[in-house]
């Protein structure tokens, strides 16, 4: 009967430390599992971060391209105008020369003696 409750004692303490082992082991696991968790948590926030910087610069360069275009439109308009008024200018003085000459002409015909 020793041997028999010798066993039973033995089986029931080395089930003892087996159960200790395995909760040391759960334990460990767990705090890994934990410090695993806080990294990737912390990682996210540091991408979320920085994709939220990268937004901003985008939306920023998105808007001073908006601002060049209108102002490479307003150039554009300048330009247009400015080559039309440059000629209507051409046109006005070539018009203008034509007038003189036509006066000048005419004078010229009128200081003439008639001849019949």
């Amino acid at each position: 009967m020793h041997r028999s409750s010798f066993l039973a004692q033995a089986l029931l303490v080395s089930s003892v430390g087996a159960f200790t082992q395995t909760t040391s082991t759960d334990s460990q696991t767990l705090r890994a599992l934990l410090t695993e968790v806080r990294g990737l948590r912390q990682d996210l926030q540091s991408t979320t971060l920085a994709a939220q910087r990268a937004q901003i610069l985008v939306y920023r360069v998105q808007v001073r391209e908006a601002a060049t275009a209108r102002a490479v439109q307003r150039l554009d308009n300048a330009r247009s105008k400015l080559a039309e008024v440059q000629d209507r200018r051409k046109r006005l003085t070539a018009d203008r020369h034509q007038t003189v000459r036509g006066c000048t002409g005419r004078h010229r015909e009128s200081d003439r003696p008639e001849s019949d």
